[in-house]
């Protein structure tokens, strides 16, 4: 079998006429439109790119005898003759997306219908800056392909989300994976011999949602996830916005607590990351029970600090404790404030909040909106609806396999 690329796009572009190079692109866009669009006539293709019906028959044939486009029969008449309706085949490629954060891998295989073909599998492990950590990625990858029975060959490309800083024009990452002067996407596509496209975790967040979740078919987006540290994902008129190098949305790295603020991990005190991350609100916890707090959360870990997690604090705070609830309620202020000054900027229509500690729901959003009352003007807050990700998991593997379509089929 060929693959994808080379089934729709001959490699040795120097040596085909024009108008073989024309043909393979024109079956690329009708894979774009089926993809996107779903389920199509002739004519409706037709009209997407400007080709005639007799073309368009011609460039589909093509295609199903490729395999990639099935014919689904006949539709629904609107006056006249009852059209043949055409469909990408969801079976005939997959795409892998790997959400790789700094202690949990997520994985999953999509086919061509966006639909999961493995169930969502997520690995524990640390990313370390070494060669170990690919070859364990890629390994972990071909078993789960393998377990799957998917043919090697009908994957089209590799999605991979890192946290930190990434270039997207050259797939570098300026915290992880930058060993040996190789960008992230040449170190895996040399283990996976395919077309590896990298982002960071909060762009990916944002294409997932835009996708699949909450931000589809919406315009201005601003997509928050909130875990080990804090992102931001941009959707502006419709599209993903990275800014010149790919660095846009470092939202926790704006300064909130100038007089007090903590030391954070970027050199810089008072970033917003310091006070709203999963580190923070352990650290809140610790600090308020240490300093005679009650709460269940000492009952839940048996006394033993070191065993604070996230997880635990919504477990108080679910169980109405006091305690929970008001550190939850600092960060959601926090947030506010951050949030306040993106409003202000962006005028968005939503913004979503993901990751680990969306889960907390109105614990965040409640007192997000309770501060946003107080510093924004009331006429630009009202446009702007504050929801959390309905995606959960597996948003940042939805945003890797939108990736990889993104970037084949632009």
């Amino acid at each position: 079998m060929k693959p994808f690329e080379s089934t729709l796009l001959p490699s040795n572009k120097e040596n085909i006429k024009n108008q073989t190079l024309k043909k393979h692109l024109h079956k690329k866009k009708i894979i774009n439109i089926l993809y996107k669009e779903g389920q199509k006539s002739n004519k409706q293709i037709s009209k997407y790119i400007n080709l005639s019906p007799p073309t368009i028959t011609r460039l589909l044939n093509d295609l199903i005898r490729e395999g990639l486009v099935l014919n689904l029969g006949i539709g629904d008449s609107f006056g006249g003759r009852k059209p043949n309706i055409y469909g990408i085949n969801p079976d005939s490629r997959y795409i892998l997306g790997i959400d790789i954060g700094r202690n949990i891998r997520r994985f999953a295989l999509l086919n061509f219908h966006n639909e999961f073909v493995t169930k969502l599998v997520c690995i524990p492990g640390n990313l370390e800056n070494n060669p170990e950590t690919v070859n364990q990625i890629y390994q972990q990858s071909l078993k789960i392909i393998k377990e799957a029975g998917i043919d090697y060959n009908k994957i089209i490309g590799v999605g991979i989300g890192l946290p930190g800083l990434i270039n997207t024009r050259t797939g570098r990452s300026y915290g992880h994976l930058n060993y040996n002067g190789k960008s992230v996407s040449q170190l895996f596509e040399e283990k996976f011999n395919l077309p590896v496209f990298t982002e960071n975790n909060s762009n990916l967040m944002a294409l997932g949602e835009h996708t699949f979740g909450l931000a589809k078919g919406k315009e201005n987006v601003l997509c928050l996830t909130l875990s080990s540290g804090v992102g931001m994902g941009l959707i502006l008129n419709g599209k993903l916005y990275s800014g010149k190098s790919g660095f846009a949305g470092e939202f926790g790295h704006i300064n909130i607590e100038e007089k007090n603020g903590l030391l954070c991990k970027c050199g810089k005190k008072g970033c917003l990351e310091t006070m709203t991350s999963e580190k923070a609100l352990v650290r809140m916890a610790k600090e308020g029970l240490e300093n005679g707090c009650i709460s269940m959360i000492t009952d839940i870990i048996n006394n033993k600090f070191e065993n604070i997690t996230p997880e635990v604090i919504l477990k108080a705070a679910e169980k109405e404790d006091h305690f929970a609830i008001d550190i939850l309620s600092k960060v959601g202020h926090y947030l506010g404030k951050g949030i306040a000054i993106l409003i202000h900027l962006y005028n968005p229509e939503m913004i979503i909040i993901g990751g680990e500690m969306a889960k907390a729901g109105q614990y965040l959003t409640d007192s997000i909106k309770q501060t946003l009352n107080k510093r924004t003007i009331s006429l630009i807050r009202q446009d702007t609806k504050i929801v959390t990700s309905e995606l959960g998991k597996k948003t940042g593997v939805l945003g890797a396999t939108s990736l990889v379509m993104h970037r084949i089929l632009q």
